[in-house]
């Protein structure tokens, strides 16, 4: 019996071993734990600058936007701007820029080609170059503009002569014809 005992006790004690002891479950409350707020942090706004007589890289960049809008706004839209513009260098400015828009007349266009190479001597250096392309663009644009009007003109006048030409030269083959005809009748009368 004391070897069933032992064995009994070691099978126990072996059993015992197996089995992992269960914590003493304590209720304990856990903190909440609310996210931290965060500022939202709004990316710096590019800054749009302003049409001013300067020669800074935002301002030749917003001359050069504005010179690019000019190009596709239709001539209502321009003449509305060139109607609301208060006078300022600036707008001096702006409003010779519209004169020289392609589609503006050519007395107008060569109006504001003066003045505004008169002008160009008294601006900053980088914003007196960025205008100087128009100038030139406009120069070149009223150089071709001059051309056709002289050789639509010469046309004219080579089509007038033309013309001119044309009556003298039915004129004279009319007379051809009556002097053939009277030659042709002396000769019939003289046979």
């Amino acid at each position: 019996m004391k070897v069933w005992l032992s064995l009994g006790l070691c099978l126990v004690l072996t059993a015992c071993q197996g089995v992992k002891p269960v914590a003493p479950v304590v209720n304990k409350t856990i903190p909440k734990v609310e996210p931290a707020q965060t500022q939202q942090v709004e990316p710096p706004k590019p800054m749009k600058a302003e049409l001013a007589i300067a020669d800074d890289v935002l301002t030749l960049q917003a001359w050069r936007d504005f010179r690019a809008q000019l190009l596709l706004m239709p001539v209502a839209e321009r003449d509305l701007l060139l109607r609301s513009f208060k006078t300022s260098p600036v707008t001096t400015l702006q409003t010779l820029l519209i004169k020289l828009h392609p589609d503006s007349p050519y007395t107008v266009r060569f109006a504001a080609q003066t003045q505004l190479n008169d002008k160009l001597t008294t601006l900053p250096k980088g914003l007196a170059d960025l205008l100087r392309w128009d100038l030139a663009y406009n120069q070149k644009l009223l150089e071709s503009e001059s051309a056709v009007t002289a050789l639509s003109r010469l046309n004219a006048q080579q089509q007038e002569q033309l013309d001119r030409l044309r009556r003298q030269s039915k004129d004279l083959q009319k007379k051809i014809d009556a002097l053939t005809q009277i030659e042709a009748k002396l000769n019939q009368t003289g046979n």
